[in-house]
C-alpha cells in the first residue's frame, strides 16, 4: 500500500472512531438522565425559569453544545411554549436554566418532561 492509501485508511479509522465515541457518549449521558442539543442561532438566553420575564443565568451559542435534562411547558415563544432544561457545556458559568426550543434542537432522543 502506497503512503496516500494509507492515509486514507488511517484518516477513515479516525472518523469512524469519532463517530463512535460520540455515539457511546450520547448513550452513556441518556443513561445518565441527559442528553445532547444545541442552539440554532447566537446569544439565546438561559433563564432562571421558563419565561422571558425570569433572570438570565447564562447564554448559548450556534457552536455550544447543551446537557439537557427535562422540558416544561412555559411562556411562547413565537408559538412555541417548550422550553428545556438545559446547561450550556461550553460555559464556565456551570448553571443549569432554561432555553426556549424556538432556539434549540435536541441532538438525539426525547427527554422527559421536568
Amino acid at each position: 500500500m502506497n503512503s496516500r492509501g494509507k492515509r486514507v485508511v488511517v484518516g477513515a479509522a479516525a472518523v469512524l472512531g469519532a463517530a463512535l465515541l460520540t455515539a457511546t457518549s450520547a448513550t452513556s449521558a441518556q443513561a445518565a438522565g441527559l442528553y445532547g442539543g444545541n442552539w440554532n442561532t447566537d446569544d439565546v438566553k438561559i433563564r432562571k425559569g421558563p419565561s422571558t420575564d425570569m433572570a438570565i443565568v447564562d447564554r448559548g451559542y450556534k457552536h455550544d453544545g447543551a446537557a439537557v435534562k427535562c422540558w416544561v411547558r412555559g411562556e411562547g415563544v413565537y408559538g412555541n411554549d417548550t422550553w428545556y432544561y438545559v446547561k450550556n457545556v461550553n460555559s464556565s458559568k456551570n448553571v443549569w436554566g432554561y432555553t426556549s426550543a424556538h432556539y434549540f434542537n435536541v441532538a438525539s432522543g426525547n427527554p422527559p418532561k421536568c
